[in-house]
């Protein structure tokens, strides 16, 4: 068949189906990227940018073919130097070869990746093929003649052939090609990190589909406690799982069903279509309640647990669902709201605080792009601090896939949408706000500890200070927000914001003394 393709009309038919391949997949790419830039639907169930990388490595290599297709029609003779380029895209093609395998063992396969990579390597192959194929027949066709001969014919063919290219050209060629490779060899380290999960936590994991703005979403759950006892749905915060809570949950389900999960494009769930907002996500959640046995229908049934962002969601929930009891916030504000109170302590203007927050958008978006590339995730792994220390890898990984990065950018993008400049500046105690439920509100601020406490000078101290009295009166303000029952309380000594997983003991103790009181 290969030698077929050496004749000048099979070569033509096939460049020109390869070009139609090629606008096909530069649409493609087209279409992902600005999807990327400005979020509008679910294209895979995975981070859009791991798709368009892998349809630039396909372009690549169907340009490279055409390359060889034009050598064969144009009857150009092979140069000496093309060995090099050669090897590097047989590289390509079999690095692609391994994406495809290991998007299929990620826990949320990319199913149109993993095919463009095994496009990739199929038209890597080929065009590799065409050259071996024509160093083969150049050889034999030199054995036809006498020796001194040859030579004289090869080093007359080399010469010609290398002088149209410059020792300029060839090294940057030589720079391209490299450079692809090494963005290639990123990526598969990037998707086999992905591919290489820490697997089930046990007994009462599930996973539930659920719909979202029309689409499936895959939810992983994690259950606890006997199903006859009161009820906690634990939400984690922005850029985490539900494993967050492990520590947390293992203690409360003595004597709570307690019932943790990731959000939509999260630890091991599918990603959900943008805007990643408070209703959709409180859609979502609804659902996921209902699927663990938690009914939604059933009035102040269900005690909402929120860290960080999560905590925002429980007080939206709060709002809005008539199955939630109270609610427990964990070192949780309204974090726009929190950035204004800083900014101005800091001298900033309320204009000046929002505009910071919106030029922040691109630099979220584009490591959220970059990070299929594995640049980024190797600063974000770490050896110990998890609590327990068995589920260090399990955080490691789930910090680190390019779905929580592109689902961490949806969210900050909502964070911005959802609160403009008034409203950052507004206090958050007003009617649309109230809440006549139980809200606990722990936080890791304390206002006894200082910053010689904390080894803090200058700078350093006056943003703790201006940090900790914001995270304090939004504390305060937040437990005005509900009925009687509602305070706020201090973590004791020195506490900071992952006290979820470092410091469970407290929060659990918390916890068991306050449900009582709903």
């Amino acid at each position: 068949m290969l030698r077929i393709i050496q004749e000048a009309k099979h070569a033509h038919w096939i460049k020109l189906g390869t070009i139609v391949l090629l606008v096909i997949t530069g649409s493609l790419c087209i279409v992902f990227l600005v999807n990327m830039i400005t979020p509008y639907a679910r294209l895979t169930k995975s981070c859009p940018a791991s798709t368009f990388i892998e349809l630039i490595f396909c372009i690549f290599v169907q340009i490279c073919l055409i390359l060889r297709l034009n050598d064969i029609l144009y009857q150009r003779k092979g140069a000496s130097y093309e060995i090099g380029l050669e090897i590097i895209v047989a590289g390509i093609a079999i690095l692609s070869f391994i994406d495809f395998i290991c998007w299929f063992i990620n826990p949320v396969a990319n199913i149109l990746a993993a095919f463009i990579c095994l496009f990739t390597f199929i038209i890597g192959g080929f065009e590799f093929a065409i050259w071996i194929l024509q160093r083969f027949q150049k050889k034999e066709r030199e054995q036809e003649f006498n020796v001194n001969l040859t030579q004289q014919i090869s080093q007359t063919e080399n010469q010609s052939s290398e002088k149209k290219k410059s020792k300029c050209m060839i090294a940057l060629l030589y720079i391209l090609y490299c450079f692809v490779l090494l963005l290639v060899i990123l990526n598969t380290c990037q998707i086999i990190h992905e591919a290489n999960h820490p697997g089930s936590l046990g007994d009462g994991e599930e996973y539930y589909v659920v719909k979202s703005q029309g689409e499936d979403v895959k939810i992983r759950t994690y259950c606890t406690g006997l199903k006859n006892l009161p009820q906690i749905i634990l939400e984690a915060g922005g850029g985490s799982s539900g494993v967050d809570f492990y520590e947390i949950q293992s203690q409360l389900s003595q004597n709570y069903r307690v019932c943790s999960y990731d959000r939509a494009g999260y630890g091991m769930s599918w990603q959900a279509a943008a805007p990643q907002s408070s209703e959709n996500t409180m859609i979502i959640a609804q659902q996921v309640m209902d699927k663990v046995g938690f009914n939604t229908s059933i009035p102040n049934s269900i005690v909402c647990v929120g860290h960080s962002v999560g905590g925002q969601l429980c007080r939206y929930y709060a709002q809005y669902m008539v199955s939630i009891q109270g609610i427990i916030l964990l070192d949780s504000v309204p974090v726009m709201n929190w950035f204004y109170l800083v900014g101005v302590c800091q001298n900033q203007t309320a204009n000046q605080v929002y505009a910071e927050q919106l030029s922040k958008q691109p630099l979220i978006q584009t490591m959220a792009s970059l990070w299929p590339l594995y640049i980024e995730t190797p600063f974000f792994m770490s050896s110990s601090g998890f609590e327990p220390p068995n589920l260090q890898d399990w955080v490691n990984w789930q910090i680190t896939t390019t779905r929580n990065w592109y689902s961490q950018s949806l969210g900050s993008a909502s964070e911005v949408e959802e609160c403009n400049e008034s409203c950052m500046q507004a206090s958050i105690i007003n009617p649309s706000s109230m809440i006549n439920k139980p809200i606990i509100v722990i936080t890791a601020s304390n206002q006894s500890i200082t910053c010689a406490d904390r080894n803090l000078t200058d700078s350093n101290c006056q943003y703790y200070q201006c940090s900790m009295n914001a995270s304090l009166e939004l504390a305060q303000d937040q437990s005005l927000l509900g009925n009687q029952i509602s305070t706020y309380v201090e973590c004791p000594g020195i506490c900071n914001h992952d006290f979820v997983w470092k410091q469970p003991n407290f929060i659990v103790q918390q916890i068991e003394y306050y449900i009582p009181l709903f």
